[in-house]
């Protein structure tokens, strides 16, 4: 990416300029970590580019002329280029907003990651996040040693719907007990406030290239947080927006 695309959101040898993020939300902690990826910096570069070229062709609201707009082709992407979320395909062909927004896990307009806080202005939302269901086999003796792990049986000879229903319901209550008895927590935004803001100083440092020796003065643990938070920068962000507040 090009100097000018890349976007430095703090200085990063200022701590206090991190105190803002102490009592972020999981939705909040989620776009801080989106919109330091340099993939989506510059996907929304480009996009903004475009956007702008839409606009000065045929105005802003309220005076947009929506009819010319949606018959240039700049307006539009292959429909196979959103493969993901539930843009409104016309014809074989997506909005460009709907598909970058879906393509990176959120609904309304592409936030500038400039933009300190859409989730909190409510211009950004984010889609659901499916978390994965394991096949549980007799084999699986280990999984099972994991105390927020759980297991059903279901009978596939009979109707689902009533099973499925059942299972809801003593899921929802052996995760109480669990919770109850501590030997579960659900993780929540403020127990990792600290690490967080941490690894957002570490990703604008290394964004302006800082030495090992700089990265150190953040902190002693600065590789394994590093690599944490590129991890969370580049694709577990949207597990951030499941945190308790």
């Amino acid at each position: 990416m090009s100097a000018k695309r890349r976007f430095v959101i703090r200085d990063w040898k200022q701590a206090d300029a991190y105190v803002s993020v102490q009592h972020l939300n999981g939705a909040q902690w989620a776009w801080e970590f989106l919109r330091r990826n340099p993939v989506y910096q510059l996907e929304w570069s480009a996009f903004n580019d475009v956007w702008q070229q839409l606009e000065a062709a045929y105005g802003r609201p309220p005076n947009r002329d929506f009819c010319a707009w949606k018959a240039d082709p700049r307006a539009w992407v292959p429909a196979d280029s959103c493969t993901e979320g539930d843009c409104r395909i016309d014809g074989d062909k997506v909005l460009i907003e709907c598909a970058l927004g879906a393509r990176w896990g959120f609904y309304k307009f592409p936030p500038d990651p400039r933009d300190d806080d859409p989730v909190g202005d409510q211009r950004l939302t984010w889609r659901e996040v499916q978390q994965p269901v394991k096949t549980v086999v007799a084999a699986d003796v280990d999984w099972f040693a994991e105390p927020s792990h759980f297991a059903l049986g279901f009978d596939l000879s009979v109707p689902l719907r009533d099973q499925i229903e059942q299972a809801k319901r003593t899921l929802q209550a052996e995760q109480r007990r669990r919770l109850r008895a501590e030997l579960i927590r659900s993780p929540s935004a403020a127990q990792r406030a600290d690490e967080y803001r941490v690894m957002l100083r570490l990703l604008d440092a290394e964004t302006v290239s800082a030495s090992a020796d700089e990265l150190a003065s953040i902190s002693q643990r600065w590789e394994h947080m590093l690599e944490h938070a590129r991890g969370l920068r580049d694709a577990g962000y949207r597990q951030l927006s499941l945190l308790q507040d």
